[in-house]
C-alpha cells in the first residue's frame, strides 16, 4: 500500500445469489501481482452462502470491505454506491461470477500510467459457458491492431463491447464528470457507462493484455431476451445525456450488441417507433458511423405503424436480433 494508505485501484464487485462463484472471483483478485488495492464488495440482497462467504474472505483480508444491501437493488445502484465509497486513484469494476489473470490489475494500471489516459481498454478476454469446456476469445475487432494504440472514441463506440470490465477508470474522472450508472435492471448499464466515459475523451486507448475470464450462464440477465428490450431505453438515456451535456451524439452507438430480444407487446412497439422517429434524421446523418451494420430493425419499425400489421410481417416471436443482415430480409 502507498505510504499515505490510499489504494492505487478499488475493485467494485457487486455480487447477488453468487455463492457458487464469488470464491473464485475473490480469489484471482487476492492474488493479483499488483497488491496495492481494495476490494468492495456489495451484497445486493443475497438470499445464498454469498454473504457468508463474502465475511469469511473479509475475516482474511484487511483490503475487503464488504457493504450488504437487505433488499436486491441491481448492479447500477451496487457500483454507484461503492463508486461514492473508493479511495483508490483507479477504479476496476468486474462481475462476481468471472475471475482475471494474476498479473491483470497491473498490466491495467501500467498502461494508464505510461499513457495518462482517464480510460484504459483491455481488448483480450475469454468467455467460458457454465459447466462446459467451450471458450471463446476476443479477437481484435477488426481495427485493433497488435500491441497497443490509440483510436477516436468513435471508433470504439462502433465496435467495440459496451462493458466496463475491459476498462481501468481514474476515480477523479468519474467524479469530476458525474459519470454513474442509470438505475435500470437488466444488465445493459454498461452502454451509458463506457459510452459517456470515452465520448468526454479526445483518443481512446486499447491494448492486448492478461485475460478476463468472463462466465456465460443459462438463465443471466444479459442472456434473457425479455430484458434485451431495456437496451433500447438505455440508449435514450444515453442520448438525452449527451444532448443535456451538448456534446456530439453522432459518435454514440446505436447498438452495438448482438445480444437478441423480443419486441413483446404494444407498448414496447410504440415506444420504439416514437424513438425511432426522434433520432432517425440524426442516425441518417452519420452513415459513416453505421456502415458496418443495417438498420434492419428501425426500418422495420419506422415503416410500419400497427404492431399486429409488423407482427404478421416479420414474425418476432422467433427471436429478432437489434440488427438483421440485408441479405436475410
Amino acid at each position: 500500500m502507498p505510504e499515505n494508505n490510499r489504494p492505487v485501484i478499488s475493485v467494485v464487485i457487486p455480487s447477488f445469489n453468487t455463492g457458487d462463484y464469488i470464491s473464485r472471483c475473490l480469489d484471482s483478485v487476492q492474488k493479483q501481482t499488483f497488491s496495492a488495492i481494495e476490494i468492495i464488495c456489495v451484497d445486493d440482497g443475497s438470499v445464498d452462502e454469498t454473504p457468508k462467504i463474502l465475511s469469511q474472505h473479509a475475516a482474511m483480508d484487511p483490503r475487503i470491505r464488504v457493504i450488504t444491501l437487505p433488499e436486491n437493488h441491481g448492479v447500477p445502484y451496487a457500483r454507484n454506491l461503492a463508486l461514492d465509497e473508493a479511495k483508490g486513484e483507479y477504479v476496476y469494476f468486474m462481475d462476481s461470477d468471472d475471475w482475471i489473470d494474476p498479473d491483470y490489475l497491473e498490466a491495467m494500471r501500467a498502461h494508464a500510467v505510461e499513457t495518462g489516459q482517464n480510460v484504459v481498454i483491455n481488448a483480450n478476454w475469454l468467455i467460458e459457458e457454465d459447466g462446459s469446456n467451450k471458450r471463446t476469445r476476443s479477437g481484435d475487432f477488426g481495427f485493433i491492431k497488435e500491441g497497443a494504440g490509440y483510436y477516436s472514441p468513435a471508433m470504439v463506440q462502433r465496435r467495440f463491447f459496451p462493458v466496463v470490465w475491459t476498462r481501468l477508470y481514474r476515480l477523479d474522472y468519474l467524479r469530476v464528470n458525474n459519470i454513474k450508472s442509470p438505475l435500470l435492471k437488466g444488465g445493459v448499464e454498461d452502454n451509458f457507462f463506457t459510452g459517456l466515459a470515452e465520448i468526454l475523451q479526445e483518443r481512446s486507448y486499447i491494448f492486448h493484455g492478461p485475460f478476463y475470464h468472463y462466465t456465460q450462464r443459462k438463465g443471466s440477465l444479459v442472456t434473457r431476451p425479455d430484458t434485451g428490450f431495456l437496451h433500447f431505453e438505455n440508449f435514450r438515456l444515453f442520448h438525452e445525456e449527451l444532448v443535456k451535456r451538448g456534446l456530439p451524439k453522432g459518435a454514440a452507438r446505436l447498438f452495438f450488441c448482438h445480444t437478441k430480444m423480443i419486441i413483446a407487446n404494444q407498448e414496447q412497439f410504440a415506444f420504439l417507433r416514437h424513438f425511432f422517429l426522434d433520432v432517425e434524421d440524426e442516425v441518417r446523418a452519420f452513415p459513416s458511423y453505421y456502415s458496418d451494420y443495417d438498420l434492419f430493425l428501425m426500418d422495420a419499425v419506422l415503416e410500419c405503424e400497427d404492431y399486429k400489421a409488423w407482427l404478421a410481417k416479420y414474425k418476432p416471436s422467433v427471436l429478432m436480433s437489434f440488427v438483421s443482415n440485408k441479405n436475410k430480409r
